[in-house]
């Protein structure tokens, strides 16, 4: 999975991101559209995406499972 690549979910999908306080769970609905921020090491079970300007991260699993890849907008801006 390559950074960049837009993901349409299918499900509701808990997400976990930062705020001064700690950290809190987000729930990205169903139908929305994720950018995987990082590639994901072999070895990570989590990768980071963006969704509505904030940097959120998922399980491998759960993105793999819930999403449908996009294809690459062509010369458009993402």
């Amino acid at each position: 999975m390559r950074a960049g690549t837009r993901f349409r979910l299918s499900t509701s999908t808990l997400t976990v991101g930062s705020t001064p306080r700690g950290r809190v769970a987000v729930t990205i609905p169903a139908g929305e559209i994720v950018k995987v921020a990082a590639e994901p090491h072999a070895e990570d079970c989590m990768v980071n995406v963006l969704y509505n300007g904030r940097l959120l991260s998922m399980f491998v699993v759960d993105l793999e499972s819930r999403g449908e890849e996009l294809p690459e907008a062509s010369g458009a801006h993402s």
